[in-house]
């Protein structure tokens, strides 16, 4: 995984590669994350950032962590819709929308793009099942 050199902090750009992951399959409800040490030599990156990134996906019930066991992914319900975090998304949603807008990008296109993303999640949703 590669970091912008620009553009949001690292803590921000390792946590939506996990949770890019989560969505995707490749990490599943129960898969132990690396350690806070592991991750942040894996990553390049210092383990306060790790440590914050671990513990903003606990706190958005992403993850859990077992005292001296490690943190693991967590299985996703309908209970952790969070309408807060809902809504900061649809306004963030928004303004890329304005941003596509102003560059010309057709709402064809943008759906197009959403649903080729949402279906990269269904096919790891049937691999569960």
């Amino acid at each position: 995984m590669a970091f912008a050199t620009t553009g949001a902090p690292y803590y921000e750009q390792l946590l939506m590669q996990i949770k890019q992951q989560i969505v995707d399959g490749s990490l599943r409800p129960g898969d132990k994350l690396p350690s806070i040490r592991a991750m942040a030599m894996e990553m390049h990156l210092n383990p306060n950032t790790v440590s914050k990134t671990y513990q903003l996906l606990e706190s958005q019930q992403a993850v859990y962590t077992v005292k001296g066991r490690g943190t693991f992914v967590n299985t996703p319900t309908k209970t952790m819709i969070n309408p807060i975090a809902v809504a900061e998304m649809q306004t963030k949603l928004e303004t890329v929308l304005t941003e596509a807008r102003f560059l010309g990008v057709t709402e064809e296109q943008v759906q197009a793009w959403v649903t080729k993303a949402y279906r990269t999640g269904e096919q790891a949703d049937e691999h569960q099942s």
